[in-house]
């Protein structure tokens, strides 16, 4: 009993200094605490954000076209041989356009519809063996592409090629002193080109652009006169036609945004 009593002041005289410790912990860990420099949070760099190209648009251009024609008898003693020699048009165009573009990353994907009225017109003497007092005539009246556009974007800049189909409703006309004859045809070709554009005013709903491009044109040969038509003493031969077009053009385009976001380029 004895023993157990003896032990017994030791152990309160432990706890005590326990109990003492745990508050001396519980009152200094707080200060040093409070002294401690805050930990700064990581801080990442914003991704830089660039203009967005992804949109439909609608929009006005103009400007001018030239290009090259060329008749070729096909019905006559001299089959195969050229009536007028290659000779030059030129003439204005004008009109309107549709389009898409989708944007990833810098790439920029798209389509564009373009409807034009444009008076592009040539004309050459006939030559020897055929008729010298004869004048043929070579004419545009209206030009239609869909053509597709292949960009990289440079923020509010775009570069781009563009390549697709074209239609023109074409005239081709033989005059001589007292009488003609035109007949019209609608002609079918290829388009190629490259151009820029430039979004000037950007807002959320979307951007007003300008553009500058060129575009050729091939239509090819394609058959008028057919069958050979007399006129007094001259015969106008069936010819083969050929035509180019050559177009440089600027426009400015109205553009709404998809989805009101920016575009995040990584790198």
């Amino acid at each position: 009993m004895s023993a157990a009593t003896g032990a017994q002041p030791e152990i309160v005289a432990d706890m005590k200094w326990l109990l003492v410790a745990a508050l001396a912990a519980g009152l200094v860990s707080p200060a040093f605490a409070a002294d401690a420099p805050a930990a700064k949070p990581v801080e990442k760099a914003p991704a830089p954000a660039g203009f967005n190209w992804t949109s439909c648009y609608v929009g006005v251009q103009g400007g001018g076209s030239w290009g090259k024609s060329e008749h070729v008898a096909r019905s006559s003693a001299a089959a195969g041989s050229t009536i007028t020699g290659t000779f030059n048009l030129t003439g204005g165009v004008a009109g309107g356009a549709f389009g898409c573009d989708f944007q990833v990353e810098k790439t920029v994907l798209g389509f564009e519809n373009d409807a034009s009225w444009t008076n592009k017109h040539g004309s050459a003497q006939d030559r020897p063996p055929f008729d010298g007092a004869a004048l043929s005539s070579t004419r545009e009246k209206w030009i239609d592409m869909f053509r597709g556009r292949v960009g990289y974007a440079l923020d509010q800049f775009l570069i781009y090629g563009t390549a697709g189909v074209a239609f023109a409703g074409t005239g081709v006309t033989v005059s001589f002193p007292a009488a003609q004859i035109t007949e019209s045809k609608t002609r079918t070709g290829l388009a190629a080109g490259l151009g820029g554009e430039w979004a000037a005013w950007t807002d959320s709903w979307g951007a007003v652009s300008f553009k500058l491009e060129y575009v050729h044109v091939d239509f090819g040969s394609k058959r008028y006169i057919d069958p050979p038509v007399r006129i007094g003493t001259s015969t106008v031969a069936t010819r083969d036609v050929r035509l180019t077009d050559d177009i440089v053009r600027a426009g400015i385009n109205v553009r709404f945004n998809w989805d009101n976001k920016p575009v995040v380029t990584k790198f």
